[in-house]
């Protein structure tokens, strides 16, 4: 009988051990996310918004914090007959990431989504407008070491009065696409 009490004892033991075992690494699991997005990437590709004349480059840094927001400033280089054009960007958001290492993108008002206008002299941030939304989502490497953020299919964006929210003209369909590597 008390071979039997032992060897039940042992067996709870193990079952307990195991179990704390499993929950733990599935708390790292998802935790380790969080982690490995922390920091800065510069990313680089393309973007297309409204007509056919409207594509070209966009390069960005940007900054994702473990608090679960972050920050981009880039350029968008548009390729046309005449020449093309350069503008500046900024951009704030919420970001959400699963076990898997999707991000999700949020762009809560104010500011709003992506900001595209010049900066002065000075240095300060002038943006000529302001759209309700950007890029939706995108992938991290397990590592932490590479990044990838994109529309998806045509996004709906619309240029929104900065102060109010309120949409001043739209939709203007867009496609971007960005890939990068973690810089800091």
């Amino acid at each position: 009988m008390k071979g039997n009490i032992n060897k039940l004892i042992v067996f709870v033991m193990i079952a307990a051990m195991t179990m704390f075992i499993a929950v733990a690494i599935a708390s790292a699991d998802d935790h380790h996310w969080k982690r490995t997005i922390q920091g800065q990437y510069a990313v680089t590709g393309f973007s297309s918004c409204g007509d056919a004349t409207s594509q070209g480059i966009m390069e960005a840094i940007y900054t994702f914090r473990h608090d679960g927001t972050g920050s981009a400033t880039g350029n968008g280089r548009m390729i046309s007959a005449s020449g093309g054009s350069s503008n500046s960007f900024q951009l704030d958001f919420h970001y959400t990431v699963t076990k898997e290492g999707r991000i999700e993108f949020q762009y809560p008002f104010p500011p709003g989504g992506i900001r595209v206008g010049q900066y002065d002299a000075d240095g300060v941030f002038n943006a000529a407008m302001t759209m309700d939304g950007a890029m939706s989502h995108g992938y991290i490497s397990p590592d932490g070491e590479t990044i990838t953020i994109q529309c998806g299919p045509p996004v709906s964006l619309n240029v929104i009065n900065p102060d109010t929210g309120k949409t001043l003209f739209g939709p203007v369909w867009c496609v971007t696409s960005v890939a990068g590597m973690r810089i800091k």
